[in-house]
């Protein structure tokens, strides 16, 4: 079972999950893949990372994983010509990644925001996100 999805208005204050070793593989498993512009395999290593967490506010985190699951869905969908599809996906994931702080588990969210958004607002055009950690 997945854990509880958290809604955006009820966050107060996000803090980093503690992951472990299958988890963190899993996230920059994910990275990689959406780097490479394989968004469907991104979706699927990131939902590998999310599932195993819980449901107590430790897990909060567990939202990040779903931005970045729908920012890699809407690249996928858009790719595929679902288009109504990937705008939702991309309207999901600014939304998500707008509570949360600067940087999150090493991803610049300011910047991953500012990229759903602009998916939505300049759709006709393909744009390429790449994904740095910070530190590394």
């Amino acid at each position: 079972m997945p854990p509880r999805k958290r809604e955006v208005e009820e966050l107060r204050s996000l803090k980093e999950p503690t992951l472990d070793s299958h988890q963190r593989e899993n996230f920059l498993k994910g990275v990689a893949l959406f780097n490479q512009g394989k968004y469907w395999h991104a979706h699927e290593a990131w939902e590998a990372a999310w599932l195993p967490m819980g449901d107590g506010p430790e897990d909060d985190g567990e939202i990040f994983f779903r931005a970045l699951i729908q920012l890699a869905s809407g690249l996928h969908l858009k790719k595929c010509g679902r288009y109504h599809g990937a705008r939702n996906h991309f309207s999901k994931a600014g939304s998500k990644f707008a509570v949360m702080p600067g940087v999150f588990l090493g991803l610049d969210t300011v910047a991953l925001r500012i990229f759903s958004a602009h998916q939505l607002s300049h759709f006709d055009q393909n744009f390429t996100c790449l994904l740095r950690l910070r530190g590394e």
